[in-house]
């Protein structure tokens, strides 16, 4: 058994076919942020230098690239089955498989790590926290047999129970929420507090001076100029994802805020009404944006429709740009109480 050497690969079995009766839709495809609850756990198991990474997924799901799906046919028959499913499609070469579940999105890498760190003394380590044992679990290739005595939707943890000494813990202060339905996804996360999306918490807090978007937000809308500046068919629209993702997020009520709501919804209009250029667009904000000029506060709205997170789910720069014009049309929209104004600034900046 012993520790992992370098040549030695313990695999990530992700159980993500549950029926989700509670929930009202596949728990695997519902979005935190810019991902799925199944891409979380993906990221989770690459991070944590798991692999190959397998996930069992119901029939309807794919399985994110890179990831070997495991077809679950019949998810109606409890989560025991899906392990049974997801450990016998292990290979041969895998030492071991850490198991995981989709809807426990809080899980850490390091967490993972701790476990893969904890390996020797017994075929099983899992995670205790609030008392209980059970996933993340690894289990060592001559432990695989125990998933045969899994029923029902206990899975692991009443296996583990009849057999602590087969067991090493690896023990957390606090229980992992599930996700069980969606008003749990609200209690693990955190709405940014300019456009409304959630996040999970995230762990750095690099934000813009004046932009008024969470650390999570701010990241997301990073994933996305990360495409417009890496391929020219996505970026063909940045000037308009820059001003809505900016109209967004107004910030405090300060001059540089101020500036660049304005600027940024006479741009918008400028585009949706007006159908001016990008080249004419930059030369018009440039010009206001170095004009001695105080700038009212515009309330922002309380809620929009679209946020950064529907655009990362383009795939094609046509796709992304119709997600930016009605992601910038839904916007536009939601500042309605303020078009008067907007309109008078964007005819006096053509003028």
């Amino acid at each position: 058994m012993g520790r992992m050497d370098r040549d030695e690969s313990v695999a990530g079995v992700i159980l993500a076919a549950g029926a989700a009766t509670r929930f009202g839709s596949p728990k695997a495809a519902a979005r935190v942020g810019s991902r799925t609850l199944l891409q979380i756990a993906v990221d989770t198991a690459t991070a944590a230098g798991l692999t190959p990474v397998l996930a069992v997924v119901p029939p309807h799901l794919d399985a994110p690239a890179g990831v070997t799906a495991v077809t679950n046919v019949a998810p109606e028959l409890g989560m025991s089955h899906s392990l049974r499913l997801g450990i016998a499609a292990v290979p041969a070469d895998a030492v071991a498989a850490i198991v995981t579940l989709v809807d426990q999105p809080t899980v850490a890498p390091d967490h993972l790590q701790r476990i893969l760190g904890a390996r020797g003394r017994t075929p099983v380590v899992a995670t205790q926290a609030g008392g209980v044992v059970g996933p993340p679990a690894l289990l060592e290739r001559v432990a695989f047999s125990l998933v045969e005595r899994a029923y029902g939707d206990a899975g692991l943890r009443q296996v583990l129970r009849d057999e602590p000494t087969l067991v090493t813990s690896v023990t957390l202060d606090d229980p992992i929420p599930d996700v069980d339905a969606p008003i749990d996804l609200e209690r693990i996360t955190e709405a940014c507090p300019g456009c409304g999306a959630r996040y999970l918490p995230h762990g750095h807090d690099e934000t813009h001076p004046y932009i008024g978007a969470s650390a999570a937000c701010w990241a997301a809308y990073g994933e996305l100029l990360a495409r417009e500046f890496e391929d020219p068919a996505y970026g063909r629209v940045h000037r308009h994802s820059a001003d809505t993702y900016a109209v967004q997020h107004p910030g405090s009520d300060a001059g540089p805020q101020r500036q660049s709501v304005a600027l940024h919804l006479i741009a918008i209009c400028h585009w949706l009404e007006h159908e001016l250029p990008v080249e004419r667009l930059n030369a018009i904000t440039l010009r206001l944006a170095n004009e001695d000029r105080e700038w009212p506060r515009l309330d922002p709205p309380e809620a929009y429709r679209m946020t950064v997170v529907d655009l990362l789910v383009a795939r094609s720069g046509d796709e992304h740009l119709r997600l930016v014009r009605r992601w910038a049309e839904t916007t536009w929209e939601a500042w309605a109480w303020h078009h008067p104004t907007v309109r008078a600034w964007a005819n006096e900046a053509i003028r």
